[in-house]
């Protein structure tokens, strides 16, 4: 009878804690992802956006988050607000490619690789929630249900031309509310 009662009280506890796991709210903050930077040899060069690269502005490229979100992005105590006008970085598990300035004032310049913390401090004001049709705007936002092979087939373009023009390294992984261009 004893261990039967400590058994069920272990169980209710393991089931507490799972329900504390899953129930954590979700965060607007990334902690600890891997950034580097790039200015030689791209300067005047167009970005995503269209604009040209500028080294000495305060920008950086990122695969998933939308263009002209603005960030703060910090470092050993230093921080910056940087606009995402690139997709990028393309290499290992990096999560943003910051412009040489943004990186100077970090103290990113001569490690080249580093883990930042980062938040959004805004989103394009310019994108809708739910497109009036595919071509409206040229973006379409995520939501609950969507796959990427059923926003591909609704705006009648590709799986790979998705994920190559956004810049998804992983297809199976896209997120509610994230902004997709095509």
């Amino acid at each position: 009878m004893h261990f039967r009662f400590i058994f069920v009280k272990m169980v209710v506890l393991a089931l507490f804690a799972c329900g504390l796991v899953v129930a954590r709210p979700a965060s607007a903050h990334a902690a600890g992802v891997l950034a580097s930077w790039y200015g030689p040899g791209f300067y005047g060069k167009p970005t995503a956006s269209g604009e040209p690269y500028d080294a000495y502005a305060y920008t950086a490229a990122s695969r998933t988050l939308p263009l002209g979100t603005r960030l703060v992005v910090s470092r050993g105590g230093r921080s910056v607000e940087v606009t995402i006008n690139d997709r990028g970085p393309y290499v290992g598990a990096r999560a943003l490619d910051l412009s040489q300035a943004a990186a100077q004032s970090l103290g990113l310049i001569r490690p080249g690789v580093a883990y930042v913390d980062y938040s959004v401090v805004s989103y394009p004001q310019s994108q809708t929630a739910y497109p009036q049709e595919p071509a409206a705007g040229r973006t379409y936002t995520v939501r609950p249900g969507d796959t990427l092979t059923s926003i591909a087939a609704y705006l009648g373009v590709s799986v790979g031309y998705l994920a190559r023009y956004n810049g998804l390294a992983n297809p199976d992984y896209i997120r509610v509310g994230q902004v997709l261009y095509y």
